[in-house]
């Protein structure tokens, strides 16, 4: 799957959950907990995709790496030099610098891939007018569930759509793990709109 179509459709996901969040938000305002719940995975699961979209292919982010890599290693043996601390100083300081930078590239990656996806994705869309039932959002996010899975399968490759190679893909591809957390969010939203909905039901019947 190209990346234009994954951001195309991960563009069309986030309009659905944006308009399902919108009308659980809504109904939200009574502090009812499983419509709390439904609101917090929403606005989390949007963060998700996000950084799904914000993804570098593998070589341009070894590329990247071995940069920094290599910009630490060199500026902090130049400093090392200035500061006239030797031997031992000259070897300790670029190796204490390399893991302080190893320790916060995960932090770092994240937010690399949260502002490219922005960039790619745009900003969130705005939900549709008109109030829509809590019925009606529950099948919207289904909807949005159905985009998404797609979008994920397609992403790991038709040959690759049996549980093994689904368990691998989520391993080594940054995507589809991210697609895959992104599906737990969703899955678990819905089931929180759907035991407020069940709730609701009893009390009226």
């Amino acid at each position: 799957m190209s990346g234009r179509a994954l951001h195309a459709e991960l563009t069309a996901v986030r309009a659905l959950v944006a308009e399902g969040l919108a009308g659980v938000g809504d109904a939200a305002g009574a502090g009812q907990v499983w419509l709390r719940s439904a609101c917090t995975r929403l606005t989390s699961l949007d963060g998700v995709l996000v950084e799904a979209a914000g993804v570098v292919a593998t070589p341009v982010w070894v590329v990247a790496v071995s940069a920094v890599t290599f910009a630490v290693v060199v500026l902090s043996a130049a400093v090392a030099g200035m500061l006239g601390l030797g031997v031992t100083g000259a070897l300790a300081l670029p190796g204490t610098a390399l893991l302080g930078a190893l320790a916060a590239g995960p932090w770092a990656a994240r937010r690399v891939h949260i502002a490219l996806g922005r960039r790619r994705l745009g900003p969130v869309p705005s939900p549709a007018p008109g109030a829509a039932t809590l019925t009606e959002v529950s099948e919207q996010l289904l909807r949005a569930r159905v985009r998404l899975v797609s979008a994920a399968l397609r992403r790991a490759g038709a040959d690759h759509w049996t549980v093994p190679h689904l368990r691998r893909a989520m391993r080594t591809d940054p995507v589809v793990r991210r697609l895959a957390h992104a599906d737990l969010l969703l899955c678990q939203a819905i089931d929180c709109l759907d035991r407020y909905l069940g709730d609701l039901r009893k009390d009226l019947s």
